[in-house]
């Protein structure tokens, strides 16, 4: 794919300008000297016929229910009166269809900048140089006219950079903008914004950034540019229109390394430590822009119970974030496999191992970390199985069936629910998969995959091992500020010589959740630093699997192996 840098005038989307919508949103900082102290917004709209308008943010997003929370002076003109509604905003009374004006506030969830612990998706960003916000907590909207007809502009001034999705002239598929799409968004701004632009196959594509990182960052755009231009090969979408990436660094947590982000209709944002490796990124990157087909383009969630469909829209996600970096050649077989391994191990200690679908679902927001995990776990397993089953049955692969369903569902009046079209798809292909989704999703059954899963050139071992045990936990751990706290006198770590009060700075040695690699940890004891080093087994055995590669086989045949691995 031809990939050629763009001239600075650009024009996104390329469209030609439509009639003023009924809608319109502004956003502009509010500045104090030369500090940004929060972010203005006004919407324009005319009331409902009714003569009763509700204006209010949705009523949840990414496990946060009180959107709302971080608007001050609401004011509505034109309204005859107004009353609060659920979420936040307003229930305006007045004439029909008479021109009201809408203005609020919008103003930081941090008093600092945020840090890879204190970071939420979910909360705005507003410090006196910068800002970052998801749509859904910046712009309320009116009620039930999510496809009305929108427009943005962006008001501030020429020495404060801006990047958002909101400026490209049309949706998803090239649709007018809608409401919808004000709402899911993603807004960047500040004094250093960097901003590279390239095109591919005739469409921009954005990268928006600011602070520091300890990775280069003009190689970060290259590898998120090189990620899409995979991604679209895989979709065979030649007529993808403009897209942004943003990324803004987390303050690092001594021993503790985060990253991660959320999909957009025609973006995707992220939230990385800045100590991140930049080789740590290519999953995170592939993960977030698979998210535009899946689950946006294949179909709907189920109302009410999005989380019982992450199986598909997180663990295929999953799924092929690792398939396709592979196939790029952004990763090594070796990365792979350790990749992989890694899912797995979690999988074997998952505390909803055994666990329904529905009733795993319903903890999905509860901040019970193998409860948001499960998803993603199990919905890679079984896209790993099935596509090994479609093609051991000559039925093709599991590639051929995502394309078919989202070509259906292009073409559908009515877009069918993101899991059962799946399954009628895989159908269609000759493989009845619901035996396993009752196996595996509706009774909880453990699932192990079968040793070809990943080829010739590499078999999953399955053995019972030491389950995975630091000593102590790591959440209390954390929240204390890396002390350690209650630790366990029976744990190798007591063995080895910590305890309870010394301060952990960093990891020198060892894999969370591999219970076969030793862990060496660096701490502060007292007015001394000390290295301990210990075995993380703990006395109980659990049943994993893990990818082993025929190192022979990728000797004498590499390209076909590589092939195999990645199906």
């Amino acid at each position: 794919m031809r990939v050629a840098a763009l001239p600075v005038l650009l024009v996104l989307g390329g469209a030609a300008p439509a009639p003023d919508p009924a809608i319109s949103y502004e956003l502009a900082p509010e500045m104090q000297g030369d500090a940004i102290a929060a972010l203005d917004v006004t919407i324009r709209l005319k009331a409902d016929k009714s003569g009763t308008t509700m204006i209010d943010w949705v009523d949840s997003w990414a496990g946060e229910r009180r959107l709302g929370q971080w608007a001050r002076d609401i004011r509505v003109e034109g309204a005859s009166s107004t009353a609060p509604a659920p979420n936040g905003g307003r229930i305006v009374r007045s004439a029909p269809g008479a021109a009201l004006v809408m203005r609020y506030r919008i103003v930081s969830a941090y008093d600092a900048d945020p840090t890879a612990g204190s970071s939420e998706q979910a909360h705005p960003v507003v410090r006196p140089g910068w800002f970052y916000s998801v749509g859904e907590v910046l712009y309320a909207r009116p009620v039930d006219r999510d496809e009305a007809p929108a427009r943005f502009i962006w008001k501030g001034p020429k020495s404060l950079g801006f990047a958002s999705d909101t400026e490209h002239a049309t949706g998803l598929g090239g649709h007018p903008r809608t409401v919808g799409d004000i709402l899911e968004s993603i807004a960047i701004g500040g004094r250093d914004l960097s901003v590279s632009t390239v095109s591919l196959n005739g469409a921009p594509v954005r990268v928006a950034h600011i602070g520091s990182f300890n990775f280069d960052v003009q190689a970060f755009d290259k590898l998120a540019q090189q990620v899409v231009s995979v991604e679209r090969d895989f979709w065979r979408e030649d007529k993808a229109g403009p897209f942004l990436i943003t990324a803004i660094p987390l303050a690092s947590v001594p021993g503790r390394l985060s990253y991660g982000g959320t999909g957009r209709s025609d973006a995707f944002a992220t939230w990385i430590d800045r100590d991140a490796p930049l080789s740590g990124l290519a999953w995170l990157l592939a993960h977030e822009y698979f998210h535009s087909w899946n689950a946006r383009q294949l179909g709907r969630f189920p109302q009410q119970a999005e989380p019982e469909a992450y199986w598909l829209s997180e663990g295929f996600t999953d799924f092929y974030a690792r398939r396709l970096m592979l196939r790029a050649g952004l990763w090594t077989p070796e990365q792979f496999v350790t990749d992989w391994n890694e899912m797995l191990r979690a999988y074997a200690a998952s505390s909803y191992r055994a666990t329904g679908n529905v009733a795993a679902a319903a903890k999905f927001w509860s901040g019970d970390y193998d409860a948001e995990k499960i998803p993603y776990q199990r919905g890679a397993m079984l896209a790993a199985l099935w596509d090994r089953q479609l093609q051991a049955k000559g039925l093709g692969d599991l590639d051929t069936v995502l394309r078919a369903q989202l070509a259906r569902t292009r073409n559908a009046k009515e877009p069918p629910q993101l899991t059962d079209g799946f399954v009628a798809e895989i159908g269609r292909a000759g493989l009845d998969i619901r035996p396993d989704l009752d196996r595996y999703l509706t009774r909880g059954e453990p699932l192990l995959l079968p040793e070809d899963a990943f080829g010739t050139c590499a078999r999953l071992v399955t053995a019972d091992v030491p389950v995975f045990e630091r000593g102590w936990d790591p959440d209390a751990v954390s929240k204390a500020g890396n002390v350690l706290t209650g630790l366990d006198p029976a744990s190798n770590a007591y063995a080895a010589g910590l305890r309870d009060g010394m301060k952990i700075l960093r990891r020198v040695a060892g894999e969370p959740g591999n219970s076969a690699v030793d862990y060496v940890l660096e701490v502060q004891d007292g007015a001394e630093k000390r290295s301990f080093t210990f075995r993380p087994a703990g006395r109980k055995t659990l049943r994993t699997q893990q990818i082993v590669l025929d190192p022979a086989r990728f000797a004498a045949e590499p390209d076909r192996c590589k092939a195999a691995l990645a199906g």
